[in-house]
């Protein structure tokens, strides 16, 4: 409807540390549930380790690591891993699962 105006609340597209932290939870999330089991320790070191790397404080680099042991400890939903099939596919594509 073109006649239609709509007005979305004024946000600051600066992140914050809920976005920090749910980013980190649905990337761990993403991997438990997603991943074969013996994939999901090498996806989320990388990670953590490209967390590390580019952390902008201490303060965010906490609130991200909060998120990841908030994944690891909370249900992720139904677990339906991919197949190895998949996983070379991907790898084929330049996309590993595990980067």
């Amino acid at each position: 409807m073109p006649d239609v105006t709509v007005h979305h609340p004024a946000t600051s597209p600066a992140r914050h540390a809920t976005s920090y932290r749910m980013n980190a939870r649905n990337r761990a999330w993403l991997a438990r549930r997603n991943l074969p089991r013996i994939l999901i320790p090498a996806n989320l070191a990388v990670w953590i380790l490209l967390t590390l790397w580019r952390f902008r404080g201490l303060k965010v680099l906490l609130t991200s690591l909060a998120g990841f042991r908030e994944g690891l400890r909370t249900n992720c939903g139904t677990r339906t891993p991919m197949s190895w099939r998949t996983v070379a596919q991907l790898t084929r594509a330049g996309r590993p699962p595990v980067f």
